[in-house]
């Protein structure tokens, strides 16, 4: 009788670490990107190196392709297949509202980030003030141009939360220094679209003294159409990405970007403090930087090469 007790309490014993382990939490993060570009691409690294810190965690990233559509199902798909929280960047604020606000409502964590959704149904949002920086770009043009200067501007995506508040502050700016927008269209966030509406504009407009560009691929096709045009127009954009914006500046395509922060380890982050009941912003706002123009492009390259050498993917 013995005997057996003992037998049976060495099971037991044994049985204790394999049941700890079920017991274990493992975390699902569904990531909905609205679309790719070189801004994601640095996000989604920095999203890879930190999950690589976080066993207890997993990753999957899908991405809309600017698809209102396609980002719904993806994020009904992270909704149906039981991922633990959904972190989102929303295509458009009137079409993509519904679905957050449905996973919100069903229980599911909701992280929001780069672009807002109309309302707060969302466990926290992570942002960067988009009217300061579009405020920051209109002082940077004033110092380059003077006052009375001719602007055209490309926006971003029609309904896009950023270029909203990209455009407001940047005309509330450049209205109080005396600039002029003397004409605009959407350039979709895309190089291509960019291109072809600034080659109409940068025709009906040849006194243009400046361009303002939502983003810098926007930027950087806009730059080139003036110079096939012959035209000595100055172009400023935003993203600050080192492969694409700050590149642009050091070679001299246009003359400055302004940083807009990715930090995709905060996402992260925050995601498990909300996950394991920890404390976490609801509110976030990552804050606007100065100007990236050749006085420290070139700076900010050998930067981020030391970085990628540093901490390879």
């Amino acid at each position: 009788m013995i005997h057996r007790i003992v037998l049976y309490a060495i099971g037991f014993i044994m049985l204790l670490p394999l049941s700890s382990c079920r017991d274990e939490k493992h975390y699902r993060i569904g990531i909905s990107q609205c679309s790719q570009d070189d801004w994601r691409s640095k996000m989604n690294d920095e999203i890879h190196r930190e999950i690589m810190l976080h066993p207890e965690a997993e990753v999957e990233i899908r991405s809309a392709d600017d698809s209102n559509e396609k980002q719904i199902a993806d994020i009904s798909y992270f909704k149906d297949n039981g991922f633990d929280i959904i972190i989102a960047a929303p295509n458009e604020a009137d079409a993509i509202t519904p679905i957050i606000k449905e996973v919100y409502e069903s229980g599911i964590p909701v992280i929001v980030f780069d672009r807002d959704i109309n309302g707060d149904t969302y466990t926290a949002n992570q942002g960067v003030d988009n009217y300061g920086i579009g405020t920051a770009a209109a002082q940077y043009a004033y110092s380059i141009t003077g006052n009375k200067a001719k602007v055209i501007e490309i926006y971003g995506l029609a309904g896009s939360t950023p270029a909203i508040q990209r455009h407001n502050g940047f005309v509330d700016e450049a209205g109080k220094l005396g600039m002029d927008i003397i004409d605009s269209a959407h350039g979709n966030w895309n190089y291509e679209d960019a291109a072809v509406v600034a080659d109409s504009l940068l025709s009906l407009h040849p006194d243009v003294d400046l361009i303002y560009a939502h983003n810098d691929r926007m930027a950087i096709g806009a730059s080139e159409m003036a110079q096939k045009k012959g035209m000595d127009v100055k172009v400023i954009g935003i993203d600050a990405a080192p492969e694409i914006g700050i590149k642009a500046v050091a070679d001299g395509v246009i003359d400055a970007t302004f940083l807009y922060p990715t930090e995709g380890y905060r996402l992260i982050r925050t995601a498990l403090a909300i996950l394991e009941g920890k404390p976490y912003d609801k509110e976030t706002i990552l804050p606007v930087s100065s100007a990236v123009d050749k006085t420290n492009a070139d700076i900010l390259l050998l930067q981020n090469e030391s970085l990628k050498y540093n901490h390879p993917r």
